[in-house]
């Protein structure tokens, strides 16, 4: 199926680096009063062991990329919309956003910057609220092609229905899997009712460059991924593509979740479709009939689940 336009978003939110971040007004199940009310956020519980293992690796400055250091060539500092540090301090976990070259509508080529930079703050502030992860400094924006990415055990794509890889970008990528790393692919949709379409054929003509010999693997309600920090059940999760009304065709169980995984099961990538859990993150004030808790829920255990395997 060739690839196509989609419309266009009906909004645009015009937004600085240096932006406040939003607060989370209410979010989980057990309400916690906040430092500045009226906001509130809620947490739901979690075994004590299960929260005992996972703060112990975390504390511990867990490192998935460093094994096996490999040499860094000199490059340009990367195309990022704030300027960007110089590797990881290697003491916690930073949000690394990709920025790509976008092919098609793609908001004229910005299709990788859609809900930045209010999604990942406010992502930042539910996870000092409802864990112990070190944030190691400000969310940033690289490209595949900076060396950078190799200190950041944990990258974000979104609407990977634009995205389009040059070969540096390829073999950069596959080397970083092969390091350990970790890559959440968000925000992209087509028709629903089990049918694929021109976003997820452009999604897997790229994908495909980088893992010519696997599969994305749907994800079982019961994977270890869904539970590792909160109970998720993704067949009952709420798809904010539903919620804000953007694509108004897809039924409640046209979100899926896959998985791409290494010769020793590893998962290196996850994958939400017909889903934008960064949507979630940017509008947590409309909730979105739940939609917005379980992007955050989902966010959480994704990066736990990179972390600790």
């Amino acid at each position: 199926m060739a690839f196509g336009e989609r419309s266009a978003k009906g909004r645009e939110t015009q937004i600085t680096p240096s932006a406040h971040r939003a607060p989370i007004p209410r979010f989980f199940k057990e309400k916690m009063a906040l430092a500045q009310p009226p906001f509130e956020i809620t947490i739901a519980p979690l075994l004590p062991m299960r929260a005992l293992i996972i703060a112990s690796l975390l504390l511990a400055g867990f490192i998935v990329l460093r094994p096996t250091p490999a040499p860094v060539a000199e490059s340009e500092p990367a195309p990022s919309p704030a300027p960007a540090e110089v590797g990881s301090q290697g003491h916690g976990f930073r949000f690394v956003r990709i920025r790509y070259e976008g092919v098609g509508y793609g908001r004229r080529g910005r299709s990788w910057a859609y809900d930045w930079p209010t999604a990942e703050q406010n992502l930042y502030t539910a996870l000092e609220r409802t864990t112990v992860l070190h944030l190691d400094g400000e969310p940033i924006v690289l490209t595949l092609e900076d060396d950078r990415i190799f200190e950041y055990p944990i990258l974000y794509l979104c609407e990977p229905g634009y995205w389009q890889t040059n070969d540096e970008e390829v073999a950069n990528l596959q080397e970083y899997f092969a390091r350990g790393g970790f890559l959440i692919i968000d925000d992209f949709h087509d028709y629903g009712g089990g049918r694929k379409g021109p976003e997820w054929e452009n999604f897997y003509a790229n994908i495909k460059r980088v893992f010519p010999d696997r599969e994305p693997i749907e994800l079982p309600a019961d994977h270890p991924i869904w539970r590792i920090y909160y109970d998720i059940d993704p067949d009952a999760a709420v798809s904010t593509k539903i919620e804000t009304g953007e694509v108004p065709w897809l039924g409640p169980d046209d979100d899926t979740y896959y998985g791409i995984f290494d010769d020793n099961g590893r998962m290196l990538v996850v994958i939400c479709y017909n889903q934008d859990i960064g949507d979630g993150w940017e509008w947590p004030d409309r909730n979105l009939q739940e939609g917005s808790t379980v992007s955050f829920q989902m966010a959480i255990n994704f990066i736990m689940y990179a972390l600790s395997h």
